[in-house]
């Protein structure tokens, strides 16, 4: 059996070179080819007409055409070729290729126009023709462009222009057709063919077939769920290009850069070093440093956690923090795999440790970075930077009960109200819709079938990026170690379905200061096609943070009385009552579908250290499957019922307990009702809300 058994491909300009080495690979792989190529084609012996030849002599299926690309019927004709032969097609590969070298002085139109017209339109005649059958049976879509259209190459102004089309066309297309199960894939390979014979960059020992098994892995299923790519091919070497944007340069308060402010921060703004410079003495200040790093090192919080963090410093010596032993393993430079990569600037890290800069506010606002969250949140438990930063620092410790939170009222603040976030973009994929229903334990047959929908609570999912955005905004400063989430509240307008591309957006509504703390309420959208499909509310409470909270604890630090606390009223018997089980194995699952990456909720480790007994299930989890009891009870098990969602988080809840949800009906509307959840006689869901509708 090949991995191309039974596929119709369809490939361009596979007369010769590249195009020629695709068609053989995917025949061989049991691929029945179109082999298309316009040179020969008035001859007893066109060139496509060889390769066919070649293929039926191996023992495949092949059939030639050597139509034009530029000729929009002439692609009908080809696509049409293959629906006849055998009845439909399953991938493309747009590879047909001219060269006009020239530079743009000398260029003429006509040599301008002959190579957007094959490589920029061709790709696009032949897609337009092949789109219909390629949606039929979700097939792949695999086209070329090059080293030139991505980086640029003196002498081909005409070919760069249309390979960086061509590249901008499969981004799109690659967005466009991915709920549609067609995948899109771009090559830019660089082989030694005729028509890079003259090309001294272009090693020999680069090869057509080396190109090839790339194709073969898009066309086959191992490729279905990689879209949106492009490969670049060296010989042997595989590797991508990707378009990115680095972190930039931004110049404080609200007057506009000035050419001279420009000028002077050219190198900084379109630079994306992320490396340190040439190896520095032994002695270098950051080496310094992380030689007091043991100082810090609290080995008895973590015993079992088993880390290699490579800092990545700019401008510096890299740095190597082993968890293990008693002190904590420094060595300057990266050793071994690391499990956690922090990026951070040689002149942010001496400022953290010289007392300068918080260290949260440094990874808040983008001047430091780790591309492992829990191993980062671990770091923060297991070591005391304080103490480390004392000791680079050469300060005494302080007092053992030495009050550490400022207790100084800050004066009036204005707060960014009205800021609004956006966040991008996400796809509804239908396995995050399975995953995220088995993780809840919701086993409506809603999400699934010609028909399906996601799960209502599947948005915190997808509007994470929103909700980070909200707790991390640099302009609020919000102390994350002393951040929880409050309450939550989801209005659900239109169901999110499979493959929907949904806009994330949020915005700042309020910031309440409170003697206890402050409390931030954002709102976040998920827009599909410029409707709103789902809307939230949602606040998070930052204790102790605040002027009134400081002078709360000044008032309490003087003696002053505390007023008393409102005991909360009984409340009546509820209407209704369900009983349900929290699995042995919940958080982790959740963790997974939620894309939760908080080690409370899955390292117990980690919870320990934070004082709770063991690992605990994230609150919206807690409230998904609330909802979930609420729709089967209220809404006749149907997901699409559901309208609107609150809760007041009022307690952790661990895997393994058995919760009620406690029902009160509105007499006076039908399909509205308060709710809460306890453990026992314990609220873990206070103030809960829910409105069913159809």
């Amino acid at each position: 059996m090949g991995l191309l058994d039974n596929k119709v491909i369809l490939i361009t300009g596979a007369g010769n070179g590249i195009g020629r080495a695709h068609a053989l690979a995917c025949a061989a792989a049991g691929a029945r080819v179109i082999v298309n190529d316009p040179e020969g084609g008035d001859t007893e012996e066109p060139a496509a007409g060889r390769v066919v030849a070649e293929i039926i002599a191996a023992g495949g299926e092949a059939a030639a055409n050597t139509d034009s690309v530029t000729d929009p019927a002439g692609c009908a004709r080809m696509v049409a070729l293959a629906q006849q032969r055998w009845g439909h097609l399953d991938a493309v590969v747009n590879n047909a290729g001219i060269l006009r070298d020239v530079t743009f002085k000398k260029m003429t139109d006509a040599q301008w126009r002959a190579v957007l017209d094959v490589h920029l339109e061709g790709t696009r005649n032949v897609t337009v023709a092949a789109l219909p059958l390629l949606l039929d049976g979700g097939g792949a879509l695999i086209n070329t462009s090059s080293y030139s259209g991505l980086i640029g190459n003196f002498g081909q102004s005409n070919y760069a222009a249309a390979k960086a089309g061509i590249y901008g066309f499969s981004r799109v297309l690659a967005l466009e057709l991915r709920k549609k199960g067609v995948t899109v894939n771009c090559l830019a390979p660089v082989a030694k063919t005729r028509m890079t014979a003259d090309l001294p960059m272009v090693d020999a020992e680069w090869r057509p077939e080396q190109v090839s098994p790339v194709v073969v892995f898009l066309a086959s299923e191992l490729g279905r769920g990689v879209t949106g790519r492009v490969w670049g091919i060296q010989g042997q070497r595989l590797h991508a290009y990707e378009m990115q944007m680095n972190d930039g340069v931004e110049k404080p308060g609200d007057e506009p850069w000035t050419a001279e402010e420009i000028a002077a921060h050219v190198g900084e703004i379109f630079s994306f070093d992320t490396s340190a410079a040439a190896p520095l003495a032994e002695g270098d200040p950051v080496t310094q440093v992380f030689a007091h790093f043991p100082a810090g090192h609290k080995p008895g919080v973590l015993p079992g956690w088993r880390a290699t963090m490579h800092w990545v410093v700019k401008g510096a010596t890299h740095q190597t923090v082993n968890s293990a032993g008693a002190v904590g393993a420094v060595q300057a430079g990266p050793h071994g795999d690391p499990t956690c990569t922090i990026t951070i600037g040689a002149d942010t890290l001496q400022a953290i440790f010289s007392g300068e800069l918080d260290a949260q506010k440094a990874f808040m606002t983008g001047k430091a970075s780790a591309d492992d969250f829990g191993d980062l949140l671990k770091m923060a438990q297991a070591f005391d930077f304080g103490a480390i930063a004392r000791a680079v620092r050469g300060d005494a410790a302080p007092a053992e009960n030495a009050e550490t939170v400022d207790d100084t009222p800050e004066g009036p603040r204005e707060w960014p109200v009205g800021k609004t976030y956006s966040c991008g973009y996400a796809f509804v994929e239908p396995d995050h819709i399975t995953a995220y229903a088995a993780a809840t334990g919701d086993e409506s047959v809603a999400y699934y079938g010609p028909d399906a929908i996601a799960p209502p609570m599947l948005h915190v999912r997808l509007l994470k990026p929103v909700m980070f955005a909200l707790a991390t905004d640099p302009e609020l400063e919000l102390d994350m170690l002393r951040l929880v989430h409050g309450e939550h509240e989801a209005r659900f307008i239109k169901p999110l379905k499979p493959w929907d591309l949904v806009q994330l957006r949020g915005e700042l509504l309020a910031v309440e200061e409170k003697s206890s703390g402050l409390l931030v309420v954002g709102g976040m959208y998920a827009i599909v096609e410029g409707e709103v499909c789902v809307e939230c509310r949602t606040s998070f409470f930052v204790r102790g943070m605040g002027r009134k909270a400081a002078e709360a604890r000044a008032r309490a630090k003087s003696g002053a009385p505390r007023p008393p606390r409102k005991a909360p009223p009984t409340p009546p018997p509820a209407d209704a009552k369900i009983d349900w089980a929290i699995d042995a194995d919940q958080s982790y699952r959740y963790a997974l579908a939620s894309l939760d990456d908080n080690p409370i909720h899955t390292d117990p480790e980690t919870a320990r250290a934070a004082g709770l007994p063991d690992v605990i299930l994230h609150g919206l989890c807690t409230m998904a499957m609330a909802g979930s009891t609420l729709v089967n009870v209220m809404g006749g098990a149907q997901p699409r019922a559901l309208r609107r969602l609150g809760v007041r988080f009022s307690k952790p809840v661990h895997n393994g307990d058995t919760l009620t949800t406690h029902i009160w009906n509105d007499p006076a509307t039908d399909g509205k009702a308060t709710f809460a959840v306890t453990r026992g006689d314990t609220p873990v869901i206070t103030g809960g809300v829910v409105e069913i509708g159809w």
